[in-house]
C-alpha cells in the first residue's frame, strides 16, 4: 500500500498529534470526497493504526504499536536540503538481504536515496559475511542507495557518517547513552546493539554507489539470542525495558544521516570521535594485511583509523578487526 492520500492522511495526523483533523480538510487537500477519505482511515485502521474518530471534530491518531508501514515513513521523512539524499522507501515483508537488493536497484540504475526495509531476512550478514540473526518483528533491517561521487580514498567516511547518525538517533529517542566500536558496531551499556554494512561498487578512482546496511536489535528479549550471545549482544528492549517502533527509530535515523552526509567531514570526524571507545585504546587488529599492535589515536580526514605503534610510526586502516583483549 503506498499511496498519496495515504501519505497526505499520515502526515496531518502525525503532524497533529493532539488535535482532531478534519474529515473535510483532509478531503479538500487530496482533492477526493470525504466518503473516500473514510475509505482510507478504514484501511488505516486495519493495518493497526489506531484512528479516533468524533462527530464534528474529525479524526485523531492515538499512540500507535509497531506497524511497519512504508507509507507513514515517506509522510514523516524531513524533505531534503540540497546535496541530502531524498529517501524513498520500499518495504518488504521477507527478503534474503536487504543490502543485496539495493545492490540490484543500484545496477540497474536507481537513484540515490532507495531505502529497503524488511520485516524478516533470511540470509542477513554483516562484515566479512558474518550472519546476523534477522527474526521477524525483532529488529531494524534497512539498506539505503547512495551515490556520493567521492574520491574512492574517501570510502570509509560512509561507515563514519552512517554509525554516527545511528548512534545519535538511537540516543536521542531513549535517552540512554549510546558509544561506537570502530569500524561500524553500535554500543549501549558494553554490548552490541547494531552495526553498519557498507558494501561498494567503485571505478578506479572514484565510488559508483555504495549500500548502507542497517541492523539495529530493537525488541528481543534474551531468550531471543543464543546463549554464546548473552555476554555481548543486547536489544533496546532488553536495554531500557521499553518498547520502541521501528518507524521512528529508522525516521530519526534517516533525518540524521541526511545531516551528516552534506556536513564537513570535520564536525562528522569530530563528533564520531567523541563517542568510539577504541579511541585511545591500545588495540590488535586484524586487518587484509596482517595483524597490527598499536594505539588508535583518530580518523584521518577520509576516516581511516590511525593507529600508532611503539616505534611512533602511524598507519592508517581501512579496513579490520578489532580482536578480543
Amino acid at each position: 500500500m503506498t499511496t498519496a492520500i495515504d501519505i497526505l492522511i499520515l502526515r496531518a495526523l502525525f503532524s497533529n498529534p493532539s488535535r482532531y483533523v478534519s474529515g473535510e480538510d483532509l478531503a479538500t487537500q487530496a482533492g477526493v470526497s470525504r466518503a473516500a477519505i473514510w475509505k482510507h482511515l478504514d484501511q488505516l485502521q486495519k493495518i493497526g493504526y489506531p484512528i479516533e474518530a468524533q462527530p464534528h471534530q474529525g479524526y485523531r491518531l492515538l499512540a500507535p504499536p509497531d506497524v511497519w508501514c512504508a507509507d507513514e515513513i515517506a509522510a514523516r521523512l524531513p524533505d531534503p536540503a540540497p546535496g541530502e539524499p531524498n529517501w524513498r522507501v520500499l518495504l518488504f515483508q521477507e527478503t534474503a538481504s536487504t543490502n543485496d537488493l539495493v545492490w540490484r536497484e543500484a545496477q540497474n540504475g536507481a537513484q540515490e536515496g532507495l531505502v529497503i526495509i524488511a520485516e524478516q531476512q533470511s540470509s542477513g550478514r554483516g562484515r566479512q559475511g558474518r550472519q546476523w540473526q534477522s527474526c521477524a518483528k525483532s529488529g531494524l533491517y534497512a539498506s539505503a542507495l547512495l551515490r556520493p561521487h567521492w574520491p574512492l580514498s574517501q570510502i570509509t567516511r560512509l561507515t563514519i557518517v552512517s554509525s554516527l547518525a545511528v548512534a545519535e538517533a538511537v540516543e536521542k529517542l531513549c535517552g540512554k547513552e549510546v558509544r561506537i566500536k570502530w569500524p561500524n558496531d553500535v554500543f549501549m551499556r558494553g554490548k552490541k546493539l547494531g552495526g553498519i554494512l557498507t558494501e561498494v561498487q567503485a571505478d578506479p578512482e572514484a565510488i559508483r554507489f555504495a549500500v548502507v546496511g542497517i541492523g539495529l536489535n530493537v525488541s528481543q528479549t534474551k531468550s531471543d539470542f543464543p546463549d554464546a550471545l548473552h555476554a555481548i549482544a543486547t536489544s533496546l528492549k532488553i536495554e531500557t525495558g521499553h518498547d520502541y517502533r521501528r518507524a521512528d527509530l529508522l525516521i530519526a535515523i534517516l533525518g540524521t544521516m541526511q545531516r551528516h552526509y552534506r556536513e564537513p567531514f570535520e564536525v562528522v570526524r569530530q563528533a564520531w570521535s567523541e563517542r568510539c571507545f577504541s579511541l585511545g585504546q591500545t588495540i590488535s587488529v586484524r586487518t587484509p594485511a596482517g595483524q597490527l599492535v598499536g594505539q588508535a589515536v583518530g580518523l584521518d580526514e577520509n576516516g581511516a583509523l590511525l593507529l600508532r605503534a611503539e616505534s611512533g610510526r602511524i598507519t592508517p586502516i581501512t579496513a579490520g578487526d578489532i580482536l578480543p583483549a
